[in-house]
């Protein structure tokens, strides 16, 4: 199956859905961080605090900086992860919420619910 025939099958959540969905990632996303700080300090996993706004989750970990971008208007969220090694590239992606409230993220094939999101997102940031 195709990505685009995937992506077609699979419903974006309304615009409203998609907001309150994207409270509760950001928070499990924080919640995850702080966590995994008290539990594995040496882990060197921590959300970036400072000016950003509400729409921005900012995490820093050993292997790099991740940052996730609320969903737009069109219900499409954006992340990027920039590794510490310097030879390796930049990393961009997009992803929506589905209407059964899972996360679709665009260079993978199925949605995923939330917590395995978190679970993968963090993976790229800390050892």
């Amino acid at each position: 199956m195709s990505t685009a025939s995937r992506i077609s099958s699979t419903s974006h959540a309304s615009p409203q859905l998609a907001a309150e969905l994207w409270t509760s990632f950001a928070s499990l996303l924080r919640s995850h961080v702080a966590m995994y700080a008290i539990a594995r300090p040496e882990a060197r996993l921590r959300t970036i605090s400072g000016s950003n706004p509400t729409g921005v989750v900012e995490l820093l970990g050993a292997k790099g900086k991740l940052v996730v971008l609320q969903p737009d208007a069109a219900s499409r969220g954006a992340i990027e992860f920039r590794p510490e090694a310097t030879e390796l590239p930049d990393e961009y992606s997009t992803f929506f919420f589905t209407v059964e409230s899972s996360i679709y993220l665009e260079n993978l094939s199925n949605s995923m619910d939330m917590e395995a999101v978190v679970e993968y997102l963090l993976g790229k940031v800390h050892v």
